[in-house]
C-alpha cells in the first residue's frame, strides 16, 4: 500500500491506537509529546501507513489540542513518507518531525529537510547513529534523541560530545530510573524521555505524614456506595480538604446557582458519588508539590481503568488501582511501605504491588498502553480497539478535571 493510499484509508476509518509519552526539561516540566501509535488490525498498514494514520487521526478526529494540549507533536516519520506526503497535515509551529534511524541520506532527503525547517518545522533525528552521511544531516537537524540503552558506559558521554553543537538540542530516550536521569542531566542533555518521573523522588524525612495517606485510602476504600453522612465526616476530619471542596463547590465549573458554606452544602448539590470523586482528587493533589503533569498521569489511567473495568471487577475500585499507582512518586516513597501501612482491601493491595489479579492486570494493561507496547497490552485481555476509544476519552476528562486540582 502506498502512503497516498494509507492516508485515503485513514480517512475510510482504519483504527489506529494512539498514545503520548511525555518529553520533560531540566526543570522536568513537559516541552512535548511523543506520538506512539499502531493499527488496531494487525497488518492493516505498513510504517508509513501507520505514520500516515496516525496524523489524519490526530488531526481529524482526536485533535491535536487533546493529545498535546499547548505543546509540540513529535511525530515519528520515514523517508518515504517526507518525500511523497506533500504537504505535511500538521501545523509546523506545533509539530517536532522524527526521522527514524536508519534512512538512506542523500541530497533528496536534505533538500525535503531544509524545506520543512524553513516551513517552521522542527527537525529531530530519532535513535541517532553515526551512520555515513550523519555529519550532513546533523546540519538540518534542530534534535537529536540518544537511546541511552544502546550507548553504555563512557559510549553515552562520548557520543554527547560528538554531536554537540550550538543551539543543538539533546534529548535522552528510554530514562527509566532517578539515577540514569541526574547521570543524563550531568552530561548536559536539554530533554528526558522516558519513565523516570513517575519513579519515587525518594527524600529521607520527606514523606507525607501518615494521617494524610490514611485519610486517602479511607476515601478511596468507602466506594461509590458510600453513605451521605460517612462521607460527610471523612472529609470533615481533614479542614483543607473540606475547604477545597467547599471552594469547587461555588466555582463556576460545577456551576451552582446558590452559595454552598458546607462540606453537607457540597454534598447535597453534586451528590455523594461525584464529591467522593472530587474529595479523592483533591486530597491527592493536596499531598506534595510535585509536578501536577505527575498526577494528570495517575488521573489518566486511573479514568482508563475505570472505563475499561468489567464484572467482576468494580469501576470505583478499577479508578483506585489506576490512580493510586502513581503515589509512590508523588508521596516520595515505595509502593511497598505505602501498601504496608494502608488499609487497603487484598485486591487492591496485590493490584497495586504486584499487579496481579483481575485489578492487576486491568492496570498492567493500561501501563502497556501508556508506554507504547501495544502487543504487551493486548496480552492482558484488552482489546487495542477499546483501549483506544478509552484513552482519548480519558485524555478529555483529564483535560478538564485537571485545572480544578491545582
Amino acid at each position: 500500500m502506498t502512503v497516498a493510499g494509507s492516508l485515503g484509508s485513514a480517512r475510510a476509518g482504519v483504527p489506529v491506537a494512539v498514545a503520548r509519552q511525555p518529553i520533560l526539561d531540566r526543570a522536568e516540566a513537559i516541552r512535548g509529546y511523543e506520538l506512539l501509535y499502531r493499527p488496531t488490525e494487525s497488518g492493516a498498514v505498513g510504517p508509513e501507513g501507520a505514520t500516515s494514520n496516525v496524523i489524519v487521526r490526530a488531526l481529524a478526529d482526536i485533535g491535536l489540542d487533546a493529545l498535546v494540549g499547548d505543546h509540540r507533536a513529535w511525530v515519528n516519520v520515514t523517508r518515504e513518507f517526507l518525500l511523497e506526503v506533500r504537504p505535511l497535515p500538521l501545523p509546523p509551529d506545533r509539530t517536532v518531525i522524527e526521522l527514524l534511524e536508519g534512512q538512506a541520506v542523500d541530497e533528496e532527503l536534505l533538500a525535503v529537510l531544509g524545506e520543512l525547517r524553513a516551513a517552521g518545522f522542527r527537525i529531530a533525528l530519532d535513535d541517532f547513529r553515526f551512520d555515513p552521511g550523519w555529519e550532513s544531516l546533523v546540519e538540518h537537524a534542530d534534535a537529536i534523541k540518544l537511546d541511552i540503552r544502546e550507548l553504555p558506559g563512557d559510549a553515552l558521554a562520548g557520543a554527547v560530545e560528538r554531536v554537540r553543537r550550538p543551539g543543538l538540542y539533546l534529548l535522552a530516550e528510554k530514562v527509566e530510573s532517578r539515577t540514569e536521569y541526574e547521570h543524563c542531566r550531568a552530561l548536559g542533555f536539554d530533554g528526558f524521555q522516558g519513565y523516570f518521573f513517575a519513579q519515587p523522588l525518594l527524600v529521607e524525612g520527606g514523606t507525607v505524614p501518615t494521617h494524610q495517606l490514611a485519610g486517602l485510602a479511607s476515601l478511596a476504600q468507602a466506594g461509590d456506595d458510600v453513605t451521605f453522612e460517612e462521607l460527610e465526616r471523612l472529609i470533615s476530619q481533614d479542614a483543607g480538604l473540606a475547604y477545597k471542596l467547599v471552594r469547587l463547590a461555588n466555582s463556576a465549573y460545577i456551576g451552582s446557582r446558590t452559595a454552598v458554606g458546607s462540606v453537607h452544602g457540597a454534598l447535597t448539590l453534586m451528590g455523594t458519588r461525584n464529591v467522593r470523586r472530587w474529595a479523592l482528587l483533591l486530597a491527592l493533589a493536596g499531598l506534595t508539590d510535585r509536578p501536577l503533569h505527575l498526577l494528570a498521569t495517575g488521573l489518566l489511567r486511573a479514568r482508563q481503568c475505570e472505563l475499561l473495568a468489567r464484572r467482576p471487577v468494580d469501576p470505583a475500585v478499577a479508578f483506585t488501582v489506576g490512580l493510586f499507582s502513581i503515589l509512590p512518586a508523588l508521596a516520595g516513597t515505595t509502593m511497598e511501605s505505602l501498601v504496608g501501612g494502608l488499609p487497603f482491601d487484598e485486591a487492591v493491595s496485590r493490584a497495586l504491588l504486584e499487579q496481579a489479579g483481575e485489578e492487576g492486570a486491568l492496570l498492567a494493561g493500561v501501563l502497556a498502553f501508556e508506554r507504547g507496547d501495544f502487543d504487551a497490552c493486548e496480552s492482558y485481555g484488552i482489546d487495542l480497539l477499546e483501549v483506544a476509544e478509552v484513552y482519548r476519552a480519558a485524555l478529555a476528562w483529564v483535560e478538564e478535571t485537571a485545572p480544578h486540582l491545582a
